[in-house]
């Protein structure tokens, strides 16, 4: 066999190694807040829903802040979770009858993460949807936390 065959093999090779490799991280479980963009360093600002109806007219959020001890908290208790991803029509399926919460956290130097978050799915915005795998999520945690940061927070 040529080098030049040699060189075309290996090449081909390495393509599938270095895309098998990818797939199986794509799709191995990880904990959920490993998954979400938030860097203190240079976070701005979280904005949080819980229930749309709340949200006034003139606001995209039922509450936003500038401090980090609300997103710290939320991240620590969103680590408890592990998920994978699934494919869109999975994500789908029950969609409609699943409790649900949505944040975004902004930062300075870098794209917002958009999650939405329901009892059993997760979904990263954009194009990226999860399974909780260790579900589901402690809504009522979620309610409380809510209430207590919308108190603070909301104008």
């Amino acid at each position: 066999m040529s080098k030049k065959y040699r060189y075309i093999t290996l090449g081909i090779i390495a393509i599938i190694v270095f895309f098998s490799l990818k797939t199986f991280n794509d799709y191995r479980q990880r904990s959920l807040d490993d998954l979400i963009n938030f860097n203190q360093r240079d976070f701005y600002s979280l904005g949080f829903i819980k229930d749309r109806e709340l949200v006034p007219d003139n606001r995209a959020y039922e509450w936003m802040t500038e401090e980090k001890e609300p997103v710290v908290e939320l991240m620590e208790f969103l680590s408890q979770y592990r998920i994978k991803k699934v494919s869109e029509d999975t994500f789908i399926e029950k969609i409609n009858s699943e409790e649900r919460f949505e944040f975004t956290i902004n930062h300075s130097k870098a794209n917002p993460a958009i999650v939405w978050v329901l009892e059993n799915r997760v979904h990263i915005l954009v194009g990226n949807y999860y399974e909780v795998v260790n579900g589901p999520i402690d809504m009522e945690w979620i309610k409380e936390y809510n209430n207590k940061y919308r108190e603070k927070y909301a104008e």
